[in-house]
């Protein structure tokens, strides 16, 4: 029997204005199990990568996976996937939430649109019915009010909706799509999708009982990853202070990107923009995705002032940093202001940001001026113009019509390249290579372009997940050795994660283990994976979206990173610093091995109140001992061999990645690695 999935997803052609059940092969669900790698074989096997981004003909596929809407922690989530208007190759973005469970419960494992409708519309779906609605009063409102309006139009609160905002209507080409205000499909342009197909918004309402293939085994997983979550202190850290909680120790070590990645250490950052500091002023509370205990999302309310916004979401980490530290800029309220902005019009923070600091930049240089943005003087730490920049762009009004294309094509059309921090034309989430060196490849390899939530390298870096029962070591920061091997195995991880479908953070505080994740999807599916059959699931996803990649364009000239973000900062923080700080001290996984409920009670109070505000000042103190301070001294004064050996070595770690994924001189996997997993289609249509 198998369970976890019904076996259909609804196709909508939005030019006839018809729907249709697809039924989908089991064998499709044991291969490719779920969210964006079922996703990718369907759109492989409709030969989509022929098609252009914002063209009738690019299907954009809403997928769940098996784990999707369960009452599991934190698999509330599901993928959006077409090919990506920002990159042009295959895009995915994933989002949680409580949008995952209603479609489930309407029968379907996901909605496939297809066409393009000549007037605005919605879906309305549930388990008794499809219809294609008229939503014509609705454009031009953003997401919250589309949101509110539409439950209100079905007469059911209960229903949840995804949409687009100005931002998707207009094409932004980094749009995205928005659930419950603050749950985000944030990447690779998906709300531009669903504009060009004039599709408004999705709504869903299901009543029909999740199939499961073994009530008792399903009850005893769930049992025992709310019992892993309890018990972990990286779980605890996220209730307190959401994925902000980065802020403090990522700056400490320069890993959080700073005035377009120039700048290694600002103390503003954490002083104002971190977890400590908006919990310690602007929170409310905390909300969760459905069924997750951890409650990482924060929920802040700005009562007066310039940048004042209603109780909503608050930025996470990604947010804080690309509409703050990115710009230079330390006003705590506009940085939630700007959130709420990117929200409300439906832009993804990271490449909003990331391309508003490159304009700042290139006007800085000359490079843009004031006859390109009609007298406005762009610059650092200017929360008024950051503000109205976020309108212009989701309006495509002025300058904002070119930021609306992102940092790649904004550098080819006013230059300044070494300024476009993008791989594949996907702006760099704030996580900076040169201090993790595994993220460098992370960013040039990953499918969608850069991307930190494709594969598990970051977790890994930090010390929160073990990789050692995949046989692979956790490497030491700055060393080439096992980087390609430790990335091997954290793609794996990662996309089964993106697959199946769940929330990284949640898998990785309970341990990320191939075992539990066995463990979940044999008792709702009935699959029985060995060990070694998972990871071989893990290499037949991302093999097939790399084969996409190629069949679009991507080639290895394409893997590669930005100059700035592998050359070593002249302040010498990270190259210091990190030395301190990598010995596991920091990391948690020891300290959860301990299954005492007042222990860990006490240990996580200890960390919020003492360890996490105060995380900055510990590390960055110990720039001042003598042999961190010397290395440091040496870079400030541009001594090429210090310079040299904090370089990212990022070309000895690719070419290792390429040997060991069996990658050819054209960046195509090998025809051999494809027919070993079974894709002998792909092959065929890769070394035809």
């Amino acid at each position: 029997m198998m369970g976890g999935n019904w076996g259909k997803v609804l196709k909508v052609d939005l030019t006839s204005g018809t729907t249709q059940e697809v039924e989908i092969p089991e064998k499709d669900y044991r291969d490719f199990l779920g969210g964006s790698g079922l996703a990718a074989k369907w759109f492989f096997d409709n030969e989509c990568w022929k098609d252009e981004p914002l063209s009738p003909e690019n299907p954009l596929m809403i997928m769940n996976g098996p784990l999707s809407g369960t009452n599991l922690p934190g698999v509330s989530r599901l993928a959006f996937c077409a090919r990506s208007p920002l990159t042009g190759i295959w895009g995915e973005a994933s989002m949680g939430g409580h949008f995952a469970p209603q479609l489930k419960r309407t029968g379907y494992d996901g909605i496939i649109f297809t066409g393009a409708s000549d007037k605005p519309v919605y879906l309305y779906l549930s388990d008794e019915k499809a219809e294609i609605r008229d939503a014509s009063h609705l454009w031009g409102k953003d997401n919250y009010e589309t949101e509110e309006l539409l439950r209100e139009e079905v007469g059911d609160k209960r229903a949840q909706v995804v949409s687009i905002g100005p931002a998707g209507e207009n094409m932004v080409k980094f749009a995205c799509v928005m659930n419950d205000r603050g749950s985000t499909a944030g990447r690779c342009g998906m709300g531009a999708v669903m504009g060009s197909k004039k599709l408004k918004a999705v709504v869903v309402r299901g009543n029909a009982k999740v199939p499961i293939a073994d009530e008792a085994a399903f009850k005893e997983a769930r049992e025992k990853m709310n019992e892993l979550l309890k018990f972990s202190l990286v779980a605890d850290g996220l209730r307190n202070f959401g994925s902000n909680v980065h802020m403090e120790y990522g700056m400490a070590i320069s890993d959080v990107p700073t005035k377009n990645w120039q700048v290694a250490y600002w103390d503003k950052g954490p002083g104002e923009l971190g977890g400590t500091a908006v919990a310690e002023s602007i929170l409310t509370k905390n909300h969760s995705c459905y069924a997750c205990p951890i409650s990482c999302k924060r929920i802040v309310e700005v009562k007066s002032g310039p940048y004042a916004i209603e109780e909503g979401p608050g930025s996470e980490y990604e947010a804080a940093a690309a509409l703050g530290t990115l710009q230079f800029m330390d006003d705590r309220e506009a940085n939630h202001k700007a959130n709420e902005l990117c929200n409300r019009y439906g832009m993804d923070v990271i490449s909003c940001g990331s391309t508003l600091a490159y304009a700042t930049e290139a006007f800085e240089k000359g490079l843009i001026t004031e006859s390109d943005t009609a007298g406005m003087k762009l610059g650092w730490n200017q929360p008024e113009t950051l503000l109205e920049l976020i309108r212009m762009t989701a309006m495509r009004e002025g300058i904002g019509n070119d930021l609306a294309d992102g940092t790649r094509a904004m550098s080819e059309k006013y230059g300044g390249k070494e300024m476009a921090i993008h791989v594949k034309g996907l702006e760099c989430p704030m996580h900076d290579p040169r201090c993790f060196w595994a993220m460098a490849l992370t960013y040039a390899t990953s499918i969608r372009g850069a991307c930190h939530c494709a594969d598990a390298n970051l977790y890994v870096e930090l010390g929160v997940l073990d990789i050692r029962e995949m046989g692979v070591k956790r490497t030491w920061p700055y060393s080439t050795k096992g980087k390609a091997a430790q990335t091997v195995a954290a793609q794996k991880k990662g996309v089964i994660a993106n697959s199946a479908v769940i929330c990284e953070y949640a898998w990785n505080a309970a341990g990320g283990h191939i075992g539990e994740m066995n463990m979940m999807l044999k008792s709702l599916t009935g699959f029985d994976y060995t060990f070694d059959e998972m990871l071989k699931v893990g290499d037949r996803i991302w093999y097939i979206k790399r084969a996409l990649g190629n069949l679009m364009g991507a080639t290895r000239e394409e893997d590669q990173l930005p100059k700035r973000i592998l050359e070593p900062h002249v302040e010498g923080i990270t190259s210091s610093l990190h030395l301190a700080a990598y010995p596991q001290f920091l990391s948690l996984l020891p300290l959860q091995m301990i299954k005492s409920e007042g222990f860990i009670k006490t240990t996580g109070n200890i960390l919020a109140k003492f360890l996490y505000p105060n995380i900055d000042k510990m590390l960055t103190s110990m720039n001042y001992l003598p042999n961190f301070s010397r290395r440091r001294k040496k870079l400030e004064r541009g001594d090429q061999a210090e310079r040299q050996k904090k370089t990212v070595a990022f070309d000895k770690m690719l070419q290792e990645f390429y040997q060991l994924r069996d990658i050819d001189s054209q960046g195509r996997p090998s025809r051999r690695r494809l027919e070993e997993l079974g894709l002998k289609d792909v092959a065929e249509a890769l070394h035809s």
